[in-house]
């Protein structure tokens, strides 16, 4: 008993002295760590907070997302039911609004809801934002259009006022003269629609859109020509997908206020979209993967939680052959893990996605200390009768290998506050103080139950022929060298082991947000700055990279606008005029030249049957009927000639007025502080990190060689660089626990050979776990790696006790090791308590990080305690014989009086 133990000795005899005051005192500070918590602990849902903010690359990741706010939207992925067969261009876009129409009125959890770019309000500029190749093929149609277009536009000439005395009559002359063809037939359909439209409804108001063609529209093959983000599908470029960006209101405070959010934009979207039964809608995004993970991850928690406790209390009940232990156990447990939420508050002041499953950590590796506790109590209470005598000579015994234990699983949470990984950090600050706490409760509430309400058990009153000792003998030497062989028989498994730092890969497969995310360009690069000639200098790089497929950026509008200003003369020059009204006595003229245009397109329906129908419009006015059509004609002639000045503009553009850009089109283009982003968009798909890699080094490395003031991120950047912060962190906080505990336990035990057997169960179960992850096939990953620091302190306690429990035996004669004594149990009940706990996360859950971190804690556990039981143990079994007969030897053959019986049963 070092000079450590002496005051918890001391300590524990006056909370068994004072067992209704240690009670008193365990349950107001419980109260006050409740009243903490419910006051101020915060619970937070934002992944932003997992990382360490003060890294370069994070920060400007974070920055990227305060300037660009479309990286952290929800997005509505609408899909055709059959992709060989899309529906007409007017469904696509009648779902977009409606979606966005219903989702407007969610004010309490949608701040916006963006589907296309307002083309009417990009007014001229408009065509200056469409892809090059867009823009000429814009520009050849606009130089066949223009002589119909002079039809329309000037004062008709000697030749042209032939073809009659207003500009829709010239029209329909010029056409009578010239062969239809399909192109000619859709514009006329599409204005003799609109007459007819104009005339069936005298009174309205006229709009664009409705009553007049609106050309900047007019003939859209797809949703994307009208404005709307319709895209390409990712993995099959075949198929197209129509998007519906929504950006939420962000709220924090809870972890299920992201959750509900997103349950309420999918319900809105079910019911927009059932009357469009063609369309299959989904939501996903970034947010929409965080709150669908947060779900996973909360559903899977609690019920691991759950059943961990009942599976930890039946195991107690059962080894310890009594309930009210069990549930001292479980009530020690709980006050630990009450204590814990307050020390939460104070030390951190909020959980997160990662440190809310503390609790388990807790059930899992907590519990342990309180079983050694318990075990030795009931053995200790059977033969002593005053509570200070069992408790003293309870932790006479256990005090050292759990304090050693504890203070080791502690430290290997505690070290991952050396990394920036904070969310880890986080649960290591938590965790680790909680595994102190939980020791605490075993130095204080436990004995203070079990003094004021002792459990019954029969005294003994003599000694118990528990047959010989365990033999020691080179027999013992036996099961080590097999597990030795068969770890070399499975090297090749554990050559199979790997890592996959896909994070999409941890999710759950089944949930909507997985399934449609892969499905979008949710990966690139971006670079920023003020200076348009660096981002010029930065797109000239990038293009040039085989990794890069494409980029965007304010750039395309100045190089279309250098462009048309550079062929603008080729485009014939119009005068434009007022146009003169249509007269009541035009109508019948009119008239019959619309009837002759439809017989002429009698091959083209749809243009056939609107022209025969405005016809009879016109033939059927009389009197204040025609005087009013006449007008109506009118009024439509000047708004439609209206129209194609707005087309014509477009073709003589001015530079691009960023400010005036809708917020939709500008947000991505340009940031909130004035900002320039280039969007450089990969080739191939990034979910595989190999190409990811590959894809950020060589863009990284042709970024250097460019002149200016600029930032270089993205999510690509991002995710690549934070990936591998974390493995590093992971490298680093696994080093550090093996440093910590080799430390702790060196200090505990004093002697290095001992030391190094305590920690050889690492050593000999550690591979094992990777031979078995090889052959099941189980990656290492950023959710189960994280278990390997946990594992390494938490199993080093296996030893720790196996070796505690060798000194025990070698020191005092009567602590005969027996095959299967109280020790053994105790070993035995912490790795069923340990590797239960975590395997209900391998066997329930459904978030596939959660699965397997569930499978290597669980895994390992078992590992390393078959590691301890088949290799430390006969070991430590046939040294002690050894130095037993050595010191049988030195005595010439005396014999001690307690061979074959003992005193205590140990």
């Amino acid at each position: 008993m070092g000079p450590f133990h002496r005051p918890l000795l001391i300590a524990v005899l006056q909370v068994v002295s004072r067992p209704r005051l240690t009670l008193i005192i365990a349950g107001v500070v419980l109260a006050l760590c409740a009243t903490l918590a419910l006051t101020r602990l915060q619970l937070s849902s934002d992944q932003n907070k997992l990382f360490d903010p003060n890294v370069k690359f994070f920060r400007d990741f974070l920055r990227l997302n305060e300037l660009f706010p479309e990286n952290e939207a929800i997005y509505v992925v609408v899909e055709a039911k059959d992709p060989k067969n899309p529906p007409p261009v007017a469904r696509w876009t009648g779902l977009a609004d409606a979606i966005t129409l219903r989702l407007r009125g969610l004010d309490k959890y949608v701040k916006s809801v963006d589907s296309r770019v307002p083309l009417d309000k990009l007014g001229a500029q408009g065509l200056l934002f469409d892809e090059p190749q867009f823009v000429r093929a814009s520009f050849e149609e606009i130089k066949r259009f223009a002589p119909l277009a002079k039809l329309w536009a000037e004062k008709p000439g000697t030749l042209t006022s032939l073809l009659g005395s207003t500009p829709l009559e010239r029209f329909v002359t010029a056409l009578n003269t010239q062969p239809p063809d399909e192109e000619t037939a859709g514009f006329v359909a599409a204005l003799a629609k609109s007459w007819n439209e104009t005339l069936r409804h005298p009174a309205d108001k006229l709009r664009v859109g409705q009553h007049v063609p609106d050309l900047a529209t007019l003939g859209a093959t797809d949703p994307s020509r009208l404005g709307y983000y319709y895209v390409p599908e990712e993995t099959d470029p075949s198929r197209h997908l129509l998007l519906v960006r929504v950006y939420n209101r962000e709220n924090y405070t809870s972890l299920t206020a992201i959750s509900e959010t997103v349950e309420a934009i999918r319900a809105a979207v079910r019911d927009a979209a059932a009357p469009f039964p063609e369309f299959t809608t989904g939501v996903t995004g970034r947010p929409a993967l965080e709150a669908d993970e947060m779900s996973t991850t909360d559903r899977d928690s609690n019920r691991a939680e759950i059943i961990a406790v009942i599976a930890v209390f039946i195991g107690l009940v059962v080894m310890l052959r009594s309930v009210w232990l069990a549930l001292a156990g479980e009530i020690a447990l709980g006050v630990g893990i009450g204590w814990t939420f307050g020390w939460a508050t104070i030390s951190v002041g909020e959980l997160n996605l990662l440190s809310i499953v503390f609790l388990l950590a807790l059930i899992g590796i907590g519990m342990d200390y309180l079983v050694q506790i318990l075990t030795r109590y009931r053995i200790e209470a059977e033969r002593r009768a005053t509570p200070g005598a069992i408790w003293v000579a309870v932790f006479r015994q256990v005090a050292a290998p759990i304090n050693t234990a504890c203070l080791g699983a502690a430290g290997a949470f505690f070290v991952s506050v050396f990394t920036h990984f904070r969310g880890a950090a986080q649960l290591g600050i938590i965790a680790g103080g909680g595994l102190l706490l939980c020791l605490l409760a075993g130095y204080t509430v436990l004995p203070a139950l079990l003094t004021l309400f002792p459990p019954r058990f029969a005294r003994r009153t003599r000694a118990v022929d528990l047959g010989p000792p365990a033999r020691g003998t080179k027999w013992n030497l036996l099961m080590p060298a097999c597990w030795i062989a068969v770890l070399i028989a499975v090297i090749p498994f554990m050559l199979r082991a790997r890592f996959e730092p896909s994070l999409l890969s941890m999710q759950a497969p089944n949930l909507e947000s997985v399934k449609l995310v892969s499905k979008l360009q949710t990966w690139s690069a971006v670079v920023l700055t003020h200076d348009l000639d660096t981002l010029r200098r930065a797109r000239e790089a990038a293009t040039d990279s085989p990794k890069v497929a494409r980029t965007e950026s304010i750039l395309t509008a100045y190089d279309n606008f250098a462009w048309l200003r550079e062929h603008e003369s080729e485009l014939p020059a119009i005068e434009w005029s007022d146009p003169e009204p249509v007269a009541a006595d035009h109508l019948p003229r009119l008239a019959d030249k619309a009837e002759a245009l439809a017989k002429r397109f009698a091959a083209h329906a749809e243009a056939s049957q609107a022209l025969a129908e405005f016809a009879a419009h016109l033939r059927g006015a009389a009197g204040a009927d025609a005087d009013r059509f006449a007008a109506r004609l009118s009024e439509w002639e000047r708004a439609f000639i209206e129209q194609l000045k707005q087309a014509f503009a477009q073709f003589h553009p001015r530079e691009p007025d960023i400010a005036s850009l809708p917020p939709g089109l500008k947000g991505h283009y340009v940031g909130v502080d004035g900002s320039f982003a280039l969007h450089i968009y990969p080739k191939e798909n990034l979910w595989d990190h190999d190409k990811l890699g590959e894809f950020v080094i060589d863009l990284e490395s042709r970024m250097k060689n460019v002149a200016g003031e600029y930032t270089l991120t993205g999510i690509a950047l991002n995710i690549y660089h934070s990936t591998a912060a974390i493995e590093k962190s992971f490298h680093k906080a696994t080093a550090y626990a093996l440093i910590l505990i080799f430390t702790l336990v060196l200090i505990d035990l004093r002697r290095i050979g001992q030391t190094l057997l305590a920690i050889s169960v690492l050593a000999f179960g550690l591979p094992m776990l990777v031979a078995l992850m090889g052959l099941f096939g189980v990656p290492w990953n950023f959710a189960n790696f994280f278990g390997l620091p946990i594992l390494i302190g938490a199993g080093h306690e296996y030893g720790v006790f196996l070796v505690h429990r060798y000194r025990e035996s070698l020191a005092d004669p009567r602590r005969v090791w027996r095959r299967w004594d109280v020790s053994d149990r105790a070993l035995l009940l912490c790795a069923y308590i340990t590797t239960g706990s975590f395997g209900f996360f391998w066997a329930l859950a459904h978030h596939r990080g959660l699965r397997s971190l569930g499978f290597v804690m669980a895994l390992g556990t078992a590992c390393i305690y078959l590691a301890g039981v088949a290799v430390l143990r006969p070991l430590l079994i046939w040294r002690l014989a050894t130095k037993r007969r050595a010191s049988v030897v030195e005595s010439e053959g005396r014999r001690g009086p307690l061979d074959g019986k003992i005193v205590d049963e140990k």
